[in-house]
């Protein structure tokens, strides 16, 4: 049995990502000493890692908890994981489509730039931003990530 802090250091996370764990549902409640402290065993510290292994895959905190919740209580939640999963994978062609169509885009404006440039006289603008493409979303890097809750990983 070691502290959180011990914990922590073995997972690799903050303190503050094993509250979060259990406050979630991802990680069972452990015992208390008197004291109040918790106190938690290399099971814990495995079930932190499988779980951060199963975000970095793409599950998210609410459905992890659900499908651990299920496990837990013995109803083995096999075939809600793979339909999950097929989820996750469209999700990533669609990303993956779009992200190559924003490309092909800005291979074009590049080419058409290049174009501009050649034929404005140095010193004069080429107003290169104002003929920018009018793409639908931004590319899948540069998109904002809102409503992320929890804490970041140490």
């Amino acid at each position: 049995m070691f502290t959180i802090g011990e914990a922590a250091a073995r997972a690799g996370v903050s303190r503050d990502t094993i509250r979060y764990y259990e406050r979630t549902g991802l990680l069972p409640p452990v015992p208390r000493t008197a004291g109040g402290y918790r106190c938690y065993t290399d099971a814990a510290v495995a079930r932190v890692l499988f779980v951060r292994n199963a975000i970095r895959f793409g599950f998210g905190v609410k459905e992890l908890a659900g499908f651990l919740r299920a496990r837990d209580s013995g109803r083995p939640p096999c075939r809600s994981v793979r339909q999950a999963g097929e989820r996750l994978l469209e999700g990533m062609d669609r990303q993956i489509a779009e992200l190559s169509a924003a490309r092909a885009a800005m291979a074009k404006t590049i080419k058409d730039w290049d174009m501009r440039l050649a034929r404005t006289p140095d010193g004069s603008p080429a107003h290169l931003l104002s003929n920018l493409p009018q793409l639908t979303r931004p590319p899948a890097g540069r998109r904002r990530i809102r409503g992320r809750a929890g804490p970041t990983e140490d």
